[in-house]
């Protein structure tokens, strides 16, 4: 029934695209932001990072003193605090880092990391709203 399939060699097939892949990867973007524009985003990026950081924290400190708002719909909010805090330590960091250098600092598993943590956390966040 399908004889003119069974010919294909179907398993170097599926090695080509991630080949490809491989070959096509580079850590030198296409188009490069001015040292300025670095400069700007690094400055938004570290304050989202700090007051991010320090607003969540403020909210479980808050969260832990007062047992009156240990309510179920502010567990939820405790969560998605929780959440926000995780991807303002592990994922604006390396952004930060990043623009403040110019360029990707931490190659392509690192690049794999910071986009999966963010959206697995990201995920998580808006999962909870």
């Amino acid at each position: 029934m399908f004889s003119e399939v069974s010919d294909i060699n179907l398993t170097s097939n599926l090695s080509e695209p991630l080949a490809s892949l491989e070959q096509d990867w580079s850590d030198t973007p296409h188009v490069r932001l001015s040292r300025s524009g670095h400069r700007v985003v690094s400055v938004f990026l570290g304050s989202i990072m700090v007051f991010g950081f320090l607003n969540n924290l403020l909210v479980l400190v808050l969260f832990c003193k007062f047992k009156t708002l240990r309510t179920p719909v502010n567990m939820l909010l405790l969560n998605i605090s929780v959440s926000d805090m995780l991807v303002c330590v592990c994922g604006t960091t390396l952004s930060f880092a990043s623009s403040l250098r110019t360029r990707w600092l931490y190659g392509r598993h690192g690049c794999m990391w910071y986009g999966f943590i963010n959206s697995c956390l990201w995920s998580l966040d808006s999962c909870l709203w």
